[in-house]
């Protein structure tokens, strides 16, 4: 069993709980200062742009926008910039008439009388139509008390022809260009659009109650028909039957570059193409007639910063950094993909980019943060604060944190029990095998195999408990080795075995006298040669798994120890690169113990890496007598040969070897 024990403040970054709890606050701080912060308005505007990257709905009603385009002017002898001729307006109009169109919206003003002639003709020809809409224009009015605007509109005979169906022709760009709502915004305004007026022309119901709308474009390329004023005027009879005709004018080029009745979408982000005003009046008339506009909620903002909170910020600091990374990019993904169909499928959006950009990286970063902090911390050390960390529960035993080692499969803590005693207690977890029950067992076997022979030779660290095989871990209490430094007890959290790999590291040119390297090649010799006579093998002889204790150098790391198998069977790959025989020979042998062992009198004589082997050191090479040194390298290389038929048949040999090059050396001193 396993409990969460809080030493103190500092214990708050090892606590999960807390941690997520942590989590929770700031992502959701982080949620509310994006939601509420003028700063976060091009998250918001970038997250309402590409809802429509995937892709928009379809249209069904019969739209068409006859253009006063580049080809239009050039054919009818127009210059932009000035009236287009009312006359070609008349002609037009009776023809749509003639044809049966079901209604036609203006976005031309006409503000001033001109020829009384022309413009009769022209208001007759507005009267033939079912249905028609006429442009208004907006003036600001500037007085020394108050500002507002008001509209202006069709001058006569056009207004009672129009029998007085007019709408504003105004848009609300955002400071980038970019038309994202409905004007007026909130809706209904003061005076009508001519967007709503159309709509409601067409018997559309639209609320009374103010509420905001967003524009719901139709695709990069819209689906309503494009046809060139020219053009129109030359279709054959009923071509415009039963549509809806906009007329106005296209830009110029469509690319931005500020021409007047000239604006940006959403899509202008990725393409950087712009678009005439009476394109984005098109699609909010349709907006208005299939009640389809997009609509952004307050409650639901809060209420998804809230879920996102919870769920990122609860979730990841909780994983370790490489997982929350994954899972923050799958969040990601999700949350994209589901925003985008959302705005497809219903009539709301949402900021998604504030749960994307803002509260996500706000959760990576607070994990990551937490991670770095979350490094155990002594609980009785003077000059080191104290932490909480997930303690093994041992009964008869006190542990100190934060453990003095950690390996593949499990952690050792410093223990000490009712009799004031010290000891190691290695805790073995199911979830460092992956929640492999196969090789979790078997290293609860070759502890306890281990166990049985301990004590019977003084070269093996001896085990006093194994515990019983629970679902999620298991334990062994051990004999402690020597620390690295004396005077430990006062401070048991500054506690350091002394294993041969530190005592490599702390003596002079990272390497101990010859005498040293023959004390210990002898003892370890005769421990591995009882290993291999009980009929085991060790597995993974390596500087870091040989501990002192009483000065004494034994072999530890327990749980690889495993029975010697025939060579016809399947060895399992085990050990530590460097310190196992080249391939294709299989490691878990006597011989590839063997090898392991002259592998560690070279790395301790010679100050090298496995990885230089069997190259010498200029070091060794430059001593005034380097003899004793050549030939316990003789036994080294005889240990190490790449043929294991070539090595020492038994560690016994390699023993008596050693033995004799250490009888040797003393006769030459003497």
């Amino acid at each position: 069993m396993m409990r969460d024990t809080t030493v103190n403040s500092h214990g708050l970054m090892r606590n999960r709980t807390a941690r997520s709890l942590i989590g929770v606050v700031l992502t959701a701080l982080c949620g509310l200062l994006l939601w509420k912060a003028p700063f976060a308005d091009p998250l918001a505007n970038a997250s309402y742009d590409y809802s429509f990257l995937l892709g928009s709905r379809s249209v069904t009603n019969n739209v068409t926008f006859i253009m006063m385009d580049n080809e239009s002017y050039d054919a009818l002898h127009q210059t932009r910039g000035q009236p287009w001729d009312r006359g070609l307006h008349a002609q037009l109009l009776n023809k749509l008439a003639d044809d049966g169109c079901a209604m036609v919206v203006m976005d031309s003003f006409f503000g001033q009388q001109r020829d009384a002639q022309i413009d009769e003709a022209l208001a007759r020809a507005m009267r033939r139509q079912q249905k028609i809409v006429l442009m208004a224009e907006q003036a600001l009015v500037a007085h020394s008390q108050f500002a507002g605007a008001r509209p202006v509109l069709p001058t006569e005979p056009f207004y009672s022809a129009a029998r007085t169906n007019w709408g504003v022709a105004w848009l609300d760009p955002d400071p980038d260009n970019i038309v994202r709502r409905h004007w007026p915004f909130p809706a209904p305004g003061p005076y009508p659009s001519l967007a709503g007026t159309a709509a409601r022309a067409l018997g559309a119901k639209l609320p009374e109650a103010s509420h905001e709308r967003w524009v719901r474009y139709y695709g990069q390329q819209p689906p309503w028909t494009h046809i060139s004023y020219s053009v129109a005027l030359k279709q054959p009879p009923n071509f415009f039957r039963g549509q809806i005709v906009f007329i106005g004018t296209q830009v110029k080029t469509s690319v931005a570059d500020n021409e007047p009745d000239e604006f940006r979408t959403p899509y202008s982000r990725w393409t950087g193409e712009s678009s005439a005003g009476t394109e984005i009046i098109i699609a909010s008339f349709l907006n208005l007639t299939n009640h389809e506009w997009l609509r952004r909620s307050a409650s639901l903002d809060r209420l998804v910063l809230l879920l996102g909170a919870l769920v990122i910020g609860a979730g990841l600091p909780r994983l370790r950094l490489l997982w929350a990374c994954v899972g923050a990019v799958c969040i990601a993904v999700s949350v994209c993909v589901l925003s985008i169909s959302i705005s497809a499928t219903t009539n709301y959006w949402f900021p998604w980019l504030f749960v994307v950009a803002g509260q996500l990286p706000v959760a990576l970063g607070w994990t990551l943060i937490a991670s770095r902090v979350d490094k155990p911390v002594p609980i009785a050390d003077e000059n080191r604060s104290a932490a909480a960390v997930e303690v093994p529960e041992i009964p008869g035993y006190r542990l100190v944190q934060p453990p003095f080692g950690k390996g593949a499969y499990g952690t050792v803590w410093l223990a000490q029990n009712q009799r004031g005693e010290w000891r190691a207690v290695k805790v073995i977890s199911l979830d460092k095998f992956d929640n492999d029950s196969g090789p979790y067992d078997r290293e609860f076997e070759g502890v306890t195999r281990y166990r049985d022979i301990c004590d019977k030779h003084s070269g093996l660290l001896r085990v006093e408990f194994v515990s019983k095989k629970f679902a999620t871990h298991f334990y062994y209490v051990m004999e402690l080795g020597d620390s690295l430094e004396a005077g430990w007890e006062k401070f048991p959290n500054a506690y350091k075995p002394r294993d041969l790999n530190r005592e490599c590291a702390r003596s002079p040119k990272r390497r101990l006298p010859i005498e040293e390297c023959l004390r210990i090649g002898l003892i370890l010799t005769d421990t591995l040669d009882f290993i291999h006579r009980a009929g085991m093998t060790h597995r993974d002889i390596k500087p870091q798994n040989i501990v002192f204790a009483n000065g004494q150098p034994k072999l530890a790391d327990l749980g690889l120890i495993a029975y010697i198998r025939p060579p016809s069977e399947e060895h399992t790959a085990v050990g530590t690169p460097g310190y196992m025989p080249p391939a294709p020979e299989r490691p878990g042998t006597p011989q590839a113990d063997i090898y392991a062992l002259g592998m560690v009198l070279y790395v301790i004589s010679t100050g090298r890496s496995p990885a230089l082997f069997p190259e010498l050191s200029a070091t060794v090479l430059g001593e005034k007598d380097p003899t004793d040194f050549f030939l316990l390298n003789n036994v080294v290389l005889k240990a190490c040969h790449p043929d294991a038929s070539e090595r020492y048949r038994s560690a016994r040999e390699m023993h008596c070897a050693l033995d004799e090059l250490q009888r040797n050396l003393r006769l030459s001193s003497s």
